[in-house]
């Protein structure tokens, strides 16, 4: 199943092959669940640790839950994290201020 968010995912895959393992600043691991209509229709992974991103449904320090639209949005820069959190666009599990950490990364994929 093809979704908007998708193209998201192609840029960090893209973004993550210019990443220096040796020089990082955020090396967390975050899982996005990406939803339609309320339903999780696709998991990613996104370990900043081992510099790799995968359609999985592992362990993660914060879990991300949004509709895809939402997912685009973020990764387009179209809307900040904190103002979808504010309007419960946005479903944090796990620590919380993680997302603000990953924000510079997400800014990145613009370039």
């Amino acid at each position: 199943m093809a979704l908007k968010s998708d193209a998201v995912f192609e840029r960090i895959a893209k973004r993550l092959e210019t990443i220096d393992p040796n020089n990082r600043q955020v090396q967390q691991i975050y899982k996005f669940r990406i939803q339609q209509n309320g339903k999780v229709v696709k998991t990613w992974v996104l370990d900043l640790k081992a510099v790799k991103l995968t359609e999985s449904d592992g362990a993660a320090e914060a879990t991300l839950t949004m509709e895809d639209d939402i997912m685009f949005a973020l990764g387009t820069g179209a809307m900040p994290a904190k103002e979808a959190l504010a309007q419960d666009k946005l479903d944090v599990e796990g620590q919380v201020e993680l997302i603000f950490l990953l924000e510079p990364f997400i800014a990145s994929l613009k370039k």
